[in-house]
């Protein structure tokens, strides 16, 4: 399941591929020079975060166990905070987990039947550590930032965009979204979520998580990319869709994660802030608020 954009003017849209999906933004006002820094942003943000390139800073911590960077301790500092609020349900310390159920590589390079014969230690025997500007790794394990890092770019394209003045803008980063101001029409922007449900966004982010599209084969039957912490295994598929909206674009896109890793993390989702949607056994259930977004 994705969100997208029910309302597309393509001649205001600037698109590219990066962090493995379609980018598509729109930002009516926004002068080339600045839809330029937009996309040099994002592709930065792939080259700095991305656990699938050697050289990557998010790589280089996870060899050398600390890297000094403002930004990377500011987005571990919100993980961090992300995953204890949602008791652990969203946890970046699940990296090991990740690439011994088989997901070692970009997920179009994967094999059809990929290895899953390696035991990833417990979650618990790595700490994360935040000193100002320095990230410390202590113990066993690997950071994997695939559940924050996209909605953690797009919120920094947001501020490019507030900076300079522009008020009507929607960044769509392969189904997560965050969205300010109105489209073309003067109406909040319209979202599809799945087939059936849009919600209207004017200064707010959803973000969507499925169980669905990175899957693949082991020798053990099928994976797929969200890991339950707890058992450092692919999730139970519980819930197998959620769409989450919140303020900003980290947060919706860590919870989407850690209410299917776990479904009691809705309580933490809300008590965020966020209202959530879920599809258990083919039928969506929403937190009451969801109603007021609702297109």
């Amino acid at each position: 399941m994705n969100a997208s954009p029910a309302i597309a003017t393509t001649s205001e849209a600037l698109t590219f591929r990066a962090m493995n999906t379609e980018w598509w933004i729109t930002a009516p006002a926004a002068r080339q020079t600045l839809l330029d820094r937009v996309e040099r942003l994002v592709h930065e943000s792939e080259e700095r975060y991305s656990r699938f390139r050697s050289t990557s800073l998010l790589s280089r911590l996870n060899v050398e166990r600390s890297v000094e960077d403002a930004g990377m301790a500011a987005l571990v500092s919100r993980a961090l905070e992300i995953g204890r609020a949602t008791g652990g349900a969203f946890d970046i310390r699940v990296g090991a987990a990740v690439i011994a159920a088989g997901y070692d590589r970009s997920f179009e390079q994967l094999p059809a039947v990929a290895s899953d014969d390696r035991i990833a230690p417990p979650v618990a025997m790595l700490d994360i550590r935040v000193e100002g500007d320095t990230v410390l790794l202590d113990g066993v394990g690997i950071v994997d930032l695939g559940g924050i890092a996209k909605g953690w770019t797009i919120d920094r394209v947001a501020e490019l965009f507030d900076d300079a003045g522009v008020t009507d803008y929607l960044v769509d980063g392969g189904g997560d979204i965050r969205a300010r101001g109105r489209d073309a029409s003067g109406e909040a922007w319209a979202v599809g979520i799945g087939e059936d449900l849009a919600v209207r966004l004017a200064d707010a982010a959803v973000c969507t998580s499925s169980t669905q599209r990175r899957r693949w084969a082991t020798p053990a039957g099928a994976a797929h990319h969200i890991i339950d912490p707890a058992r450092g295994q692919s999730a139970v598929e519980v819930v197998t869709n959620a769409a989450v909206i919140a303020a900003d674009t980290a947060t919706a896109d860590a919870l989407a994660t850690a209410v299917i890793a776990s479904p009691s993390a809705l309580g933490a989702a809300t008590a965020l802030g966020a209202e959530v949607l879920l599809e258990r056994n083919g039928a969506w259930e929403m937190t009451p608020g969801v109603e007021g977004w609702l297109a």
